[in-house]
C-alpha cells in the first residue's frame, strides 16, 4: 500500500449470509503504516444485519399472530420495527420444593405444558440471572437439565440458585402484549403485538448469525490497521443458553459450564489444596461478542452503533493491541455492551496474549445486558495499559464497568489500567452487590503500576453495593478526584476474602462523596490510605463544576447521547414586568438576594421571594390580554408553597381563581385551565405553608410561564396509551382496581400501580413525535416514589433519561426539561423506594402530563 484506502458504504441494510470475517491471511491488513477503512458514505446510515426479517404473519381469533419459519430456526430474539420482544414469561403456576435433581410441585399443570424441554427457569439471586432449561415433567416431578442446575446450585463461590424467579419460553405463558413464543418443533412463531403495532406491515427480525462481524490474525501476523466507522451492527443472536450448559452464572456474565463445572472450575486452591480444581480464579467461560476480534494492532471503532444483538456487543480478545473504540453506541444488547480481554488470562507464559494499549473513550453504552442481567457497561479483563475514560454509562442493571479478575491469591499480569473521567449513572437498576466501577483482583505489583480510578461522576445506583468497589482480592487500586453521590450506596469499600488472601494498598484521597468513611464489612484492607476527601450532599451539592462538566462524554461526542431537540412552546410571560404583595396588596419586601426581574428573566437559578410573611403572592403583567391554556409556576428546591392558587384577571382589580394546587413538591409545577381564558394579569398566591414547620419552608418563584390554550388538552399524555412495565421491561402486573390507563385519564382521584414489585414504570405513547417541556407527576401522598426519573424515545427501543427527582413526598412534581426534547414514548420510573420500610410505599401515578409545543 501506498496511501490509505476506503470502502465506503452507501445507505441501506445489508444482509449477511454469514459473518464479515477480516484476515490478514486473506490481504485485509493494512501495510506500510497505512489504514484500510470500511466506513459510511456521507450522510448514510449503513446496517450490517444478521438477522433475517418473518413475513406471512396471521391472526388468531385471541389476539396472537404467528408465521412459519423454516426449519432449524432457533432464536432467543425477536424485534418488531426495532422494539425487542419479550419470551413468553410468568410466575410458577405451582408452589416448588427443591429436590436433588429438581422439584416437585403441588400440582401437576406443568406436565401438562407443551414442549416442556424448551420451557427454561430463570433464577435472580444477588448479582446474578441464572437460567437452567426443563428437561421432563411428570406428574408432579420436574427435572432439570445437567449440568445447568448442578452448576447453578452448588457452585463453591458465588451465590447459588434456589427456587426460580420467573418461568420463560412456554406458549402457556404467552398473554401479555409484547411477548413471543417460538415453538421449534413446529417451525412456527407466535406473538402477541403491543398496542400500535401493526402485523400486516411490521418490520419483523430475528438473527441468525451469531458472528456478525470479525477479525482474527495469528501471532505471526496479526490482523493490522483496520478501521470501521459509522456503521450499525445489529440482528446478531447467541443460543448456547438453550443447551444444557444453560446461563449459570457466576458474575458479569460469566458462566460455569460442562459437567461438574461447580466443583472445578475456577476454585483454584481456595477449597481444596489437595484437589485444586482449575487454576486461575475466573477461568469460566465468557459469553461471547457478536462482534469480536483477536490478535490485531491499530484497530479503530469510530462512530458505530451496536444494537439488537443477542449475545455481548463487542469483544476485544487476545493480543488486540493499540486499538481506538471512540464514539460508539452500544444500547439493546443481551449481553456486556464491551469486553475487553476475558477471565482466564491471569498469569499467562506468554504476556503478549494480553490486550495492551488499548483505549475506549467517548462511548455511549447504555441499556445492555438487556437478557443477561448480571452483566455490565464494560468489562474489562486481565489487560495492560488500557485506557477506559469520558464514557457515559446509564440504564445497566449490574455494575457500570468492571475491571480484572481472579478472586482470591492468583496472581496476574495485569498492570498500568486507567478508569479516568466517566459517567455511570443509573446503574444497579436490578441486580445488587456491585458499583459503578467495581474491582476485582490484583492490579499491578505496586500503586505506581496498579489501576488509576480518577475523574469518574458516579451516581443514581438502583440496588445495594458500592459506588467504587473494590471486591475480594483487590490490590494496588488509587482512587482520585471521583464524585459519588446519591446512589444510597457507601462511596467506597468492598470485602476482603479471608485472612490469607491479599487485600489492600489502596489510595483513596481528593475525592468527592457523600460517605468520607469506606464500608469495610469484611475486614479493614492492609496499607489503605484514606483522606483529603470532601463531603458532598445526595444532590451533589459541593461538587465541584469542573468535576462534573469533565465527566462523560467529550465536547466533540456529546451528540451522540443527546436527545433530538424540541422546541419551546412561546412563554408569553417571559421578561414581563412583575410586583410582589402580601395578601393585603401591600407591597411585599424582598429576601435580599432576590430581584422582582428573575420570575421572568428565563434563568430557573434565580428567583424572587418576600421577606416577613409567610403568605404572598406574585402578580405578572402580560402587558395585553391573552388567550391561556396553562400556566407553570416554577419554585427552588429550597423554597416552595406546599400549597397555592392561580388567579386571573383583565384589570387587575377583578380577580377570578383558575387553578388550585395541593401537595405540590418544587420544580414547574403546570396549572391547567379547564377552558381556555383570557387575562392580562395572573396571580399566584401561596397558601402553604403558612407558618413554620411544614413542607416548603416559604414560597419563592424562580420563573412564570404563561401558554397559549390549544385545540383539545395543552396535556398532550391525555387519553395517550399507556403501558406499565417492571423494571426489566416485562408487562408489570397491576393492583386491584387499577389499571395503566388510569395514570393518564384526567381524574386525579384514580391512579395505576404495578402490584408485586417496587420498581416498575408507566410508559405512554403519544402515538406521533411532539416537542416536549415540561413533565408533571401527580402521586397520591400516601403512595409515590421517593426517586424517579424520566426518559423519552422516538421508537421505543432507544431511551434518554432526561430528568431526575430524588426527594419526591407524594402530591405534584413538575420536571422543566434542561432543553425541550423531541419524543414519542415518554415514561417515569420508579428508583426509590425499592423495599419495604422506606418513606413512600410503592410508586402510583394519579396523573402523568406532558407539557410542550405544539
Amino acid at each position: 500500500m501506498t496511501t490509505d484506502i476506503s470502502v465506503v458504504l452507501a445507505d441501506g441494510t445489508y444482509r449477511l449470509d454469514g459473518p464479515l470475517t477480516f484476515d490478514p491471511a486473506a490481504g485485509d491488513s493494512a501495510t506500510g503504516g497505512h489504514t484500510v477503512s470500511y466506513q459510511a458514505a456521507p450522510g448514510a446510515h449503513p446496517v450490517l444485519s444478521g438477522g433475517q426479517q418473518v413475513t406471512g404473519w396471521s391472526q388468531a381469533s385471541n389476539g396472537v399472530w404467528s408465521a412459519t419459519v423454516p426449519a432449524g430456526t432457533d432464536t432467543r430474539q425477536l424485534y418488531v420495527d426495532g422494539v425487542r420482544a419479550n419470551r413468553a414469561s410468568g410466575s410458577a403456576p405451582a408452589s416448588f420444593t427443591r429436590t436433588a435433581t429438581g422439584y416437585t410441585t403441588s400440582n401437576t399443570t406443568l406436565a401438562g405444558w407443551q414442549n416442556i424441554s424448551n420451557v427454561e427457569f430463570v433464577y435472580n439471586v444477588g448479582w446474578t440471572q441464572m437460567r437452567c432449561g426443563v428437561a421432563s415433567v411428570s406428574g408432579t416431578t420436574v427435572t432439570m437439565q445437567q449440568p445447568c442446575f448442578d452448576n447453578s446450585t452448588k457452585k463453591q463461590y458465588g451465590v447459588n440458585a434456589d427456587l426460580p424467579s420467573s418461568i420463560e419460553n412456554a406458549k402457556e405463558l404467552l398473554n401479555n402484549p409484547g411477548e413471543f413464543y417460538l415453538d421449534t418443533s413446529a417451525h412456527t412463531v407466535y406473538y402477541l403485538p403491543r398496542e400500535g403495532q401493526q402485523m400486516s406491515t411490521a418490520d419483523v427480525e430475528i438473527p441468525r448469525l451469531q458472528n456478525v462481524v470479525t477479525g482474527h490474525g495469528t501471532v505471526s501476523n496479526p490482523l493490522r490497521g483496520l478501521a470501521i466507522r459509522g456503521i450499525t451492527v445489529a440482528y446478531g443472536g447467541w443460543t448456547s443458553p438453550n443447551t444444557t450448559d444453560g446461563f449459570s452464572e457466576v458474575q458479569a456474565n460469566m458462566r460455569l459450564t460442562g459437567a461438574n463445572a461447580w466443583q472445578t472450575q475456577g476454585t483454584c486452591d481456595r477449597f481444596s489444596s489437595t484437589n485444586p480444581g482449575t487454576c486461575p480464579y475466573g477461568n469460566w467461560t465468557m459469553t461471547p461478542g457478536n462482534v469480536t476480534f483477536d490478535h490485531t494492532d491499530g484497530l479503530t471503532l469510530d462512530g458505530n452503533t451496536f444494537q439488537h444483538l443477542g449475545a455481548a456487543g463487542l469483544q476485544l480478545g487476545q493480543s488486540v493491541d493499540n486499538s481506538s473504540v471512540t464514539g460508539n453506541v452500544f444500547t439493546d444488547i443481551s449481553g456486556n455492551g464491551v469486553e475487553i480481554g476475558n477471565g482466564t488470562d491471569a498469569n499467562p507464559a506468554d504476556v503478549t496474549v494480553l490486550p495492551t494499549g488499548n483505549t475506549v473513550a467517548d462511548n455511549w453504552i447504555h441499556n445492555v445486558a438487556v437478557e443477561y442481567t448480571g452483566g455490565v457497561g464494560i468489562f474489562q479483563g486481565y489487560t495492560v495499559n488500557d485506557t477506559i475514560t469520558h464514557n457515559q454509562i446509564n440504564n445497566v442493571p449490574y455494575s457500570g464497568i468492571s475491571s480484572n479478575w481472579g478472586w482470591g491469591r492468583t496472581a496476574t499480569r495485569t498492570s498500568g489500567n486507567k478508569i479516568t473521567n466517566n459517567l455511570v449513572f443509573d446503574y444497579m437498576q436490578q441486580r445488587s452487590d456491585g458499583g459503578g466501577v467495581y474491582v476485582l483482583g490484583q492490579e499491578g505489583t505496586s500503586l505506581a503500576g496498579g489501576l488509576v480510578i480518577s475523574g469518574n461522576v458516579i451516581r443514581g445506583a438502583g440496588g445495594g453495593g458500592h459506588a467504587i468497589y473494590t471486591d475480594g482480592g483487590s490490590q494496588y487500586v488509587t482512587m482520585t478526584g471521583n464524585a459519588a453521590y446519591g446512589n444510597n450506596t457507601p462511596s467506597m469499600g468492598g470485602c476482603k476474602e479471608g485472612t490469607t488472601t491479599p487485600y489492600g494498598d489502596f489510595s483513596f484521597t481528593g475525592n468527592y462523596v457523600e460517605n468520607l468513611t469506606p464500608d469495610w464489612p469484611c475486614g479493614n484492607p492492609s496499607n489503605a490510605t484514606v483522606g483529603s476527601n470532601t463531603q458532598v450532599s445526595s444532590s451533589g451539592v459541593g461538587v465541584p463544576a469542573s468535576v462534573l462538566a469533565n465527566a462523560g462524554l467529550g465536547t466533540a461526542y456529546a451528540g451522540i447521547a443527546a436527545p433530538p431537540a424540541g422546541v419551546a412552546p412561546t412563554n408569553l410571560a417571559a421578561h414581563k414586568p412583575v410586583v410582589a404583595q402580601f395578601l393585603d396588596g401591600s407591597t411585599a419586601q424582598l429576601q435580599p438576594e432576590s430581584q422582582l426581574t428573575y420570575a421572568t428573566d428565563g434563568d430557573p437559578a434565580t428567583y424572587v421571594q418576600a421577606s416577613g410573611q409567610f403568605r404572598w403572592q406574585l402578580v405578572v403583567d402580560l402587558q395585553q390580554a391573552q388567550t391561556l391554556g396553562y400556566v407553570t409556576v416554577g419554585m427552588p428546591q429550597a423554597h416552595f408553597a406546599t400549597d397555592f392558587h392561580v388567579d386571573a384577571s383583565t384589570d387587575a382589580t377583578t380577580w377570578t381563581t383558575v387553578g388550585t394546587v395541593h401537595n405540590s413538591g418544587w420544580g414547574s409545577v403546570p396549572v391547567e385551565f379547564t377552558t381556555p381564558l383570557t387575562a392580562r394579569y395572573l396571580r399566584v398566591v401561596a397558601d402553604k405553608p403558612d407558618n413554620w414547620g411544614q413542607r416548603g419552608d416559604q414560597m419563592a418563584i424562580s420563573e412564570i410561564g404563561a401558554y397559549a390554550a390549544t385545540q383539545g388538552s395543552n396535556n398532550i399524555a391525555l387519553k395517550a396509551p399507556a403501558q406499565a412495565l417492571f423494571i426489566d421491561g416485562t408487562q408489570a402486573d397491576m393492583q386491584p382496581n387499577s389499571t395503566p390507563a388510569l395514570g393518564v385519564d384526567g381524574d386525579p382521584s384514580t391512579f395505576a400501580q404495578a402490584s408485586g414489585r417496587y420498581r416498575w414504570s408507566l410508559q405512554l405513547d403519544l402515538q406521533q413525535p411532539q416537542s416536549i417541556d415540561v413533565v408533571s407527576v401527580l402521586t397520591p401522598v400516601a403512595t409515590y416514589a421517593t426517586a424517579f426519573h424520566v426518559d423519552v424515545s422516538l421508537d421505543g427501543s432507544t431511551f434518554w433519561t432526561v430528568a431526575h427527582r430524588t426527594d419526591s413526598a407524594g402530591g405534584t412534581t413538575g420536571v422543566q426539561l434542561d432543553a425541550p426534547v423531541t419524543a414519542r414514548y415518554v415514561r417515569v420510573i420508579a428508583d426509590r423506594p425499592n423495599d419495604s420500610g422506606q418513606t413512600g410505599g410503592q410508586m402510583a401515578i394519579s396523573e402523568l402530563a406532558v407539557y410542550g409545543a405544539k
